[in-house]
């Protein structure tokens, strides 16, 4: 007798806002969690859910003219979970965000250090459910 084929568990990816955390998902099984920098005040990471739009590898913004390797766009006006390119490392842009201002924050991208941005960016499909709270 033939089995029928297992369906895959789902993939979604979670930003916690509050925490500044990713979270991947597939079905209720965690992946992956990784720290991250979100907008600042003035540059929100838009709230809701999405789908990842594409995939790009590497990637330079034209609207601000810096890298954004493994970028994973997930709104129509750009915004991205991506790699980040700065010069200070991320925990320190992390832990400036959360005692200096959110100054350190991105324009509403999710910057990731490059070997988490790199296994999201492998993992994830176009398609793939992003819940940003």
């Amino acid at each position: 007798m033939v089995q029928p084929a297992k369906k895959s568990a789902t993939k979604t990816i979670k930003v916690n806002l509050a925490q500044q955390i990713v979270e991947a998902h597939e079905g209720n099984t965690r992946i992956f969690r990784f720290e991250c920098v979100t907008g600042d005040n003035e540059h929100p990471t838009d709230r809701g859910m999405f789908r990842v739009m594409r995939k790009v590898h590497p990637y330079r913004s034209h609207t601000y003219s810096v890298q954004m390797d493994y970028a994973m766009f997930f709104t129509q006006d750009g915004k991205a979970l991506h790699q980040y390119h700065g010069v200070v490392p991320l925990s320190v842009v992390r832990t400036a965000r959360s005692s200096v201002g959110d100054w350190f924050g991105s324009h509403g991208c999710v910057r990731l250090a490059e070997a988490d941005a790199k296994a999201l960016y492998g993992w994830v499909s176009v398609g793939t459910t992003v819940l940003v709270s």
